[in-house]
């Protein structure tokens, strides 16, 4: 989980305070919602994170910097919470390259079950960057990469502490 302190409320970004006040947005209930999002609870992403979890950390951080950098808050939130809807174990499912290829699935998955518009659609497709060659379009899916950047960062330090962790109790 994210330990960075938000400015509301003295939170977490990824609390209940924060997912609540997300969910009262119709726009961003209607995603969180669905069938198809809660089924990302069933795909590991880094480490012991879901794709769902590793989604709305993503979520709750974009959605705090955006509203208070006064950008589109609803826009940015809602490509940072369908960023990596590719709904694949990519562990063991994936048929290579995945890095390059889960923004393009991941948007034509978003199309598929909600209007989109033109920065939640680069929100998606640039997350990868600098990985994939086209820089984000816009602030807000700029912030989106960056935020997913900070979340993967922390899954896999939460990963590594487990590690060290099993190697302390294992060697006592």
């Amino acid at each position: 989980m994210l330990r960075i302190k938000s400015e509301m409320k003295n939170q977490t970004i990824l609390s209940p305070a924060v997912i609540e006040e997300i969910k009262h947005y119709r726009e961003l209930a209607e995603i969180l919602e669905s069938d198809t999002y809660q089924s990302m609870n069933q795909f590991r992403h880094h480490g012991r994170t879901t794709c769902y979890d590793h989604c709305l950390a993503v979520a709750c951080a974009t959605f705090i910097v955006s509203r208070r950098g006064r950008m589109d808050f609803i826009s940015a939130t809602r490509g940072a919470l369908l960023h990596d809807l590719y709904l694949y174990d990519w562990h063991t499912d994936s048929k290579g390259f995945h890095g390059f290829r889960h923004p393009f699935i991941s948007l034509q998955n978003a199309e598929g079950l909600f209007s989109l518009n033109d920065i939640e659609r680069d929100a998606i497709i640039k997350h990868m960057w600098p990985l994939t060659p086209i820089p984000p379009k816009y602030p807000e899916s700029f912030l989106v990469s960056m935020a997913d950047k900070i979340a993967t960062l922390s899954e896999y330090c939460n990963k590594l502490y487990a590690v060290k962790q099993s190697l302390l109790a294992f060697s006592s």
